[in-house]
């Protein structure tokens, strides 16, 4: 063999790596044979026609949405994605979604609108609007024959008599309520004081429900200018109106709950608003008082009699200062004198006289210093402490 032979495992999964990127989602109608519901919850069935068939697994997380039971020998159309199952070597249908052949064909429109307008952007958060808080009128389009309509006027009626309700009869099912539906929409736009606008109707089968799927329904719902809430059916109906309007309700009841507040809600909020403005305006007085009291006390730092009083206590002190520096020189001064006065006295001639010392002087007045500033047989003077006294030199001692 010139090639290299391909063990069961590799040709499986070459096999596998094909189909399954070919046919990643696809719809297929026939019958169901062999239906299995283990206890797991998973689904195992055949669907075929009369010339093939094909194995399928409906598991647990897909099949807990399904509103009818499949049975056997039962026509459906089933989406979802060819897959080989390698164990066996087995191609087979993963299946996403099922429904009776019946309606198939309207699931298969529904799918394929809701992907287009998807794709339009229709269904993005960014172009919904928000609902009003306090609404004082809201629209409603829907049956005027309905058990919905009483629904919605019944709660209204309770939790907000302030509100008032225009209706805007329209037909809900059948040839033209699309139309209609679309009629009630525009209808409303022109009336400046519709706050919000309740679109929807009671439960039905999904051809009941066909109306709110419509390309024109969903178009006029985008294009409006007041905020729109959409509850069609029971909860477990999703219709194309509930993608693309501001808001989903699940039932009429509980868009009606959604468009108002109730009047002790009302009177909640506007007691926790004014409590709150109670808060910022006594938060806004306080700060007034304070900066009142910071500008009186700048005032009084800033008055004349207080800064005349604050500079005569400086004045005050720099003069004691003044009298205490001149006292404390005068007394330094004062001693120094006393010291100098005692120097004199001790240095004064008759001080020293009294204390038994004695000058000479010649007759003519000059004090004899030396023994020879007298001659033999001059007369001079002597005085000391007590009195003066004349002398004759003789001759000297040492002579």
């Amino acid at each position: 063999m010139d090639q290299k032979p391909l063990s069961i495992s590799e040709l499986t999964k070459r096999i596998k790596s094909l189909i399954e990127g070919e046919f990643p989602e696809i719809w297929i109608t026939g019958e169901i044979s062999n239906f299995h519901h283990h206890s797991s919850g998973h689904m195992y069935f055949t669907l075929k026609d009369h010339q093939a068939e094909i194995k399928c697994t409906f598991f647990r997380g897909y099949n807990q949405y399904v509103r009818f039971k499949p049975e056997e020998g039962m026509q459906v159309i089933a989406s979802g994605a060819v897959s080989v199952y390698e164990k066996r070597g087995q191609y087979q249908l993963s299946v996403r979604q099922l429904e009776p052949a019946g309606i198939g064909t309207l699931y298969l429109a529904f799918e394929t609108l809701k992907k287009e307008l998807q794709a339009e952007g229709l269904f993005a958060q960014v172009h919904k609007k928000s609902l009003p808080i306090f609404p004082k009128k809201v629209g409603i389009v829907t049956s005027d024959t309905g058990a919905a309509l009483k629904d919605m006027i019944q709660v209204l009626g309770r939790r907000a008599p302030h509100i008032s309700i225009v209706v805007r009869p329209t037909k809900v099912q059948g040839v033209g309520a699309a139309e209609d539906i679309v009629q009630g929409i525009k209808a409303f736009q022109s009336q400046q004081d519709i706050d919000v606008l309740i679109i929807g109707r009671g439960g039905g089968s999904l051809e009941d429900l066909w109306a709110f799927n419509e390309e024109i329904v969903a178009h006029a719902i985008y294009k409006s200018t007041i905020p729109i809430i959409s509850a069609v059916g029971h909860e477990v109906d999703i219709t194309i109106s509930d993608l693309v309007a501001d808001l989903r309700a699940p039932t009429p009841s509980a868009a009606a709950e959604l468009a108002s507040m109730t009047t002790h809600e009302i009177i909640a909020l506007s007691e926790d608003h004014l409590n709150a403005i109670k808060h910022r305006v006594a938060q806004k007085i306080l700060y007034r008082w304070q900066e009142c009291d910071s500008l009186e006390n700048r005032l009084k730092m800033r008055d004349p009699s207080r800064r005349i009083k604050r500079n005569k206590d400086i004045l005050n002190r720099i003069y004691h200062q003044i009298e205490f520096a001149i006292l404390t020189k005068q007394s330094s001064l004062k001693a120094g004198i006393g010291n100098i006065e005692k120097h004199l006295i001790s240095l004064n001639p008759t001080s020293v006289l009294h204390r038994g010392f004695s000058i000479a002087k010649r007759k003519d007045g000059q004090i004899v210093r030396s023994n020879k500033d007298l001659a033999n047989g001059d007369l001079f003077n002597i005085q000391t402490g007590d009195g003066q006294y004349e002398a004759e030199k003789k001759q000297n001692i040492d002579d």
